[in-house]
């Protein structure tokens, strides 16, 4: 009876320091979870800062949405993804400012190429401020067949990085 007792003693004592040893490391390893989540805070707050700078130096520089919008096609990115990397490249300096002017004209080549074609997608034209009754009045100046021949005038431009040009025509519609 009391070798029953004893072994009854030293398990519950067993058990008792398993428990402690379990709080332990418990306590232990939530100070790293504490760690892990304010590192993963410090590095969204680090990449967001980063992304804040490329994004200041695309809108500070003489690029615009339209050739942000030609380049995410081309990097098969989002218009915002696009123009960080132009800020990014813009803030690296000119070797990478000059690689970017080559992904532009890429770009635009290939924009141009999508819209040849009987029935080409007019994505440009669709994201624009330009309606059908601009297309019209831009045909009759440019002695476009159809406005819908505008449209696609219009999407070149736009691809080009020649809004201006829309801008000034329509201008002249108005007088």
């Amino acid at each position: 009876m009391k070798i029953l007792l004893l072994s009854l003693g030293l398990f519950l004592s067993s058990a008792s320091t398993i428990s402690n040893v379990n709080a332990q490391i418990t306590n232990q390893t939530s100070p790293q979870k504490s760690l892990s989540v304010q590192q993963n805070n410090f590095i969204k707050a680090s990449a967001k800062q980063v992304q804040d700078k490329e994004l200041k130096a695309f809108f500070s520089s003489k690029y615009d949405y339209w050739d942000a919008r030609v380049l995410a096609d081309y990097w098969g990115q989002s218009v915002s993804e696009a123009k960080a990397r132009m800020g990014r490249k813009i803030i690296w300096g000119k070797s990478d400012v000059a690689i970017l002017e080559q992904f532009l004209v890429d770009a635009r080549i290939q924009g141009l190429q999508k819209v040849q074609g009987s029935n080409p997608a007019l994505q440009l034209y669709s994201d624009s401020k330009y309606n059908y009754n601009d297309a019209e009045k831009l045909a009759t100046l440019w002695g476009e067949s159809s406005p819908y021949d505008a449209k696609i005038r219009i999407e070149k431009n736009l691809i080009l990085g020649q809004q201006q040009v829309i801008e000034q025509a329509l201008q002249q519609t108005q007088r």
